[in-house]
């Protein structure tokens, strides 16, 4: 099994876009990238312009590949509904559109619909199921709630297995904050985790120290009792320049049980570039340049709003 992220806030952009490739099906997770509209009174410093556009035809080259494209939920750093023509002669796997879902989610929902039509080969809600392509088996959990509440909404948890190697991609569950995220988590029993960590940069806002506490307690719990040699942390809690402090616990967890944690693109060999968490110093140090062309004017327009 072949496993490349694509975009993600350690790679500069705010999206947790993944392939995975195994013998039998080539599958792309949440095919979707926005930026920061407002961050620290600052609008997108063109480095995070020039990454969204780079992240955007990565994504595009690489659902040409696919076979599958799967949406888990329906914010923009997840899915964009104004580019159908990614869904062309897919199989879709989607979150429920109309069941444990917000209103705001529901629209989108209704919206991408709307525009791929008769696109994609096949569409199939995901919420649940499961599906197999060959040997490799693609199994959802039940709708969860997005974070420690569902105010935001619901998404699914996705894994996909082939032969005793198991993926398992979370979704925006901002650290495993509840018990259903962490079963979820530990019934599939992955060797690589791709898990969106705690909203640390939004405490006080929907997420508390008691969320935290949470969070860090059920990853822990993974990493004490699943077979995960590798986590991949990334997602929400990279858009907090301090976020290696809040989980301290569980790196010392990590290092006990001789797990390893990486952003995307640790995971890739790459350096961090977690250019919104930077976006203060970033205009302080290029204050002057030329602006970067924003290719993508739509979806950053949709992504103004900001956690619906």
């Amino acid at each position: 099994m072949n496993i490349i992220p694509l975009a993600a806030e350690s790679l500069g952009v705010r999206s947790s876009a993944v392939f995975v490739e195994t013998g039998d099906v080539k599958i792309l997770i949440d095919p979707g990238v926005s930026l920061a509209p407002r961050r620290f009174g600052l609008p997108p410093h063109r480095l995070e312009i020039k990454a969204m556009n780079e992240s955007w035809r990565v994504i595009k080259e690489f659902a040409a590949r696919a076979d599958v494209l799967i949406i888990t939920h329906y914010h923009f750093d997840h899915f964009d509904p104004t580019e159908p023509v990614l869904f062309n002669g897919k199989t879709l796997l989607i979150k429920h559109p109309k069941e444990n879902i917000n209103a705001s989610q529901r629209a989108r929902a209704r919206e991408l619909a709307r525009n791929f039509r008769t696109l994609p080969r096949r569409v199939e809600f995901a919420d649940n199921n499961r599906f197999e392509f060959g040997g490799t088996v693609i199994r959802f959990s039940p709708a969860l709630p997005h974070g420690p509440g569902t105010k935001v909404g619901w998404v699914v948890g996705t894994s996909i297995r082939e032969g005793s190697s198991c993926f398992l991609y979370t979704s925006d569950v901002e650290g495993a904050s509840l018990p259903e995220h962490a079963r979820f988590i530990l019934s599939e029993n992955p060797d690589v985790l791709y898990l969106d960590g705690p909203l640390t940069y939004l405490m006080g806002q929907g997420f508390s120290p008691d969320d935290l506490r949470s969070s860090i307690g059920n990853i822990c719990a993974v990493i004490e009792t699943a077979r995960t040699e590798t986590v991949i942390l990334d997602h929400h809690l990279l858009r907090d320049p301090h976020w290696r402090d809040h989980l301290a616990e569980v790196f010392a967890k990590a290092g006990k049980r001789g797990r390893r944690i990486v952003t995307a693109a640790g995971f890739l060999g790459r350096e961090d570039e977690a250019l919104e968490a930077k976006r203060k110093g970033l205009f302080e140090q290029y204050p002057d340049e030329p602006e970067e062309p924003l290719m993508r004017s739509r979806n950053f327009q949709l992504s103004k709003e900001l956690h619906k």
